[in-house]
């Protein structure tokens, strides 16, 4: 993946030293699928026994010569993931709202915040990172969802 002035590698080898510490800490690992290498590798690491079940995984679509951010390629990652897995996607910028709402729809989660997103709409920079959970609130509300409770969250994920 390039990340602005550098590539950054996740080898094999890399991943499986990094999922190794994260589950001696106790903690599940969150893997960030970048394009369709990415989602290839976790499935072997998963094959393997490296990367245990339930698999947590944040599509990111929209980084710079990481994958499309269109339907297309977010049906497509939908379809390719484990059964088992907990996923999320989101969309970098203005591909934010059109990606939550369409995760939401292929039955995965989402996220928003000022690390992927500043902006409340075109040209309105968001106040906080409140602000973007109501308007996907909203947007997940009005689509016949809700969001989880905090409660809720830990159950999913297994905390």
């Amino acid at each position: 993946m390039f990340s602005g002035t550098a590539v950054v590698i996740n080898t094999p080898r890399n991943v499986t030293e990094m999922a190794r510490r994260i589950y001696a800490a106790g903690v599940l690992p969150e893997l960030e699928l970048f394009d369709g290498g990415d989602l290839q590798l976790a499935k072997a690491l998963q094959a393997d026994g490296v990367l245990r079940n339930p698999l947590l995984i944040q599509i990111v679509l929209g980084v710079r010569y990481g994958a499309i951010p269109n339907p297309q390629t977010l049906v497509y990652f939908a379809s390719q993931l484990p059964p088992d897995c907990i996923w999320a996607a989101f969309g970098i910028g203005r591909h934010e709202v059109p990606l939550l709402a369409q995760a939401f729809l292929l039955g995965g989660h989402v996220r928003v915040g000022l690390e992927d997103n500043v902006y409340i709409r075109k040209g309105v920079l968001a106040r906080d990172n409140a602000e973007l959970v109501e308007k996907a609130g909203t947007i997940i509300e009005n689509l016949g969802g809700a969001l989880a409770t905090p409660a809720e969250a830990r159950t999913i994920l297994g905390l």
